[in-house]
């Protein structure tokens, strides 16, 4: 696929991400939306519809079982790339970002480790990847996100924060993001261990479907949302916002793709890593910025500016993945 064609094919998925972005941000200026209601849509997406994406995606896919073992190698290549990631990623932002300013500091950092894995990374990796016979967009997709969330719940937490005691490896275990991944591969290696494997009934199936369908709309509505209450002018007017964004969504994501280039790894794996890197700002930088009363406004323009500018960076990068993989 040339370079071109690539661009275009994810830029129209993009393009169906950023009309549904919009979306929420009528529905902030419009007064449809409030905080309380964000938040409730954060808790179904978190907690209900990405488990629900992740097991449908492990139990709708169909391969044999010489398949299935070359499938369970890529996904651990993809934890390993992604936990080699996050640990470089969380090295370089500790060289990078040292200001005096405790506030400023800790969020900077966060933000350019930090993407959006769950709401925008994985409904991109399933629109771009994922067929009606298989899921690999969305099985590696998700054990990207177990990963993140395995780092955002130990150094993430803890750096924010400034205090070891808030990290809960309860919390990590517990992660409905590492639930799902769990009860996924039960499903999907079962055929390894039992005669027939496990097979979930007709409507259990289309249950985790209908609800895992609500993974591309509810993020996006949530974007929009914080994206309407951004002050975009002061963003544009801060310099170091430009180069954490600027590391987030193009220095990061392009390193990635220089190392597994040169490592030789290939198609879906190379694209889904990259994909998970080149998000923008993840709006779990504002949800913990309020937790522990750090810059909010700081994180709001993080996030949104970064999500405006990714409607750019993540074709032409994601492209040119595509294009090599």
């Amino acid at each position: 696929m040339d370079f071109l064609s690539s661009f275009l094919a994810v830029a129209e998925k993009v393009g169906l991400l950023f009309i549904l972005i919009a979306l929420g941000f009528v529905c902030q200026k419009l007064k449809m939306l409030n905080d309380a209601a964000n938040k409730s849509l954060g808790d179904v997406v978190m907690y209900f519809v990405t488990p629900c994406v992740i097991i449908n995606a492990f139990s709708a896919t169909l391969y044999g079982k010489d398949e299935m073992l070359g499938v369970l190698k890529n996904i651990g290549l993809v934890a390993l790339i992604a936990a080699a990631a996050h640990a470089a990623m969380i090295l370089a932002v500790q060289t990078v970002f040292r200001f005096r300013d405790e506030d400023r500091r800790r969020l900077m950092r966060f933000a350019a480790v930090f993407s959006n894995a769950g709401f925008i990374a994985l409904p991109l990796a399933q629109a771009l990847i994922d067929t009606p016979e298989t899921r690999e967009g969305s099985l590696y997709a998700a054990v990207y996100l177990a990963v993140f969330n395995v780092a955002l719940w130990t150094w993430g937490i803890v750096d924010m924060s400034g205090e070891r005691s808030t990290m809960s490896w309860r919390k990590i275990v517990l992660n409905p993001g590492i639930i799902g991944v769990a009860a996924g591969l039960f499903i999907f290696t079962s055929p390894l261990w039992l005669s027939y494997g496990i097979h979930l009934p007709g409507v259990v199936r289309e249950a985790l479907s209908a609800v895992a369908a609500l993974n591309l709309p509810l993020p996006m509505l949530m974007v929009g949302y914080y994206l309407g209450k951004a002050d975009l002018r002061a963003a544009f007017r801060d310099g170091w916002s430009f180069v954490c964004i600027a590391v987030r969504l193009i220095v990061f994501p392009l390193l990635l793709l220089v190392v597994l280039w040169l490592c030789r790894a290939k198609g879906n794996v190379m694209i889904v890593s990259v994909i998970g890197m080149s998000a923008p700002v993840g709006a779990t930088a504002t949800i913990f910025s309020t937790k522990f009363d750090r810059d909010t406004g700081l994180s709001v323009r993080l996030v949104s500016l970064s999500t405006i500018l990714s409607l750019v960076t993540m074709p032409l990068i994601i492209g040119l993945t595509q294009m090599i993989a």
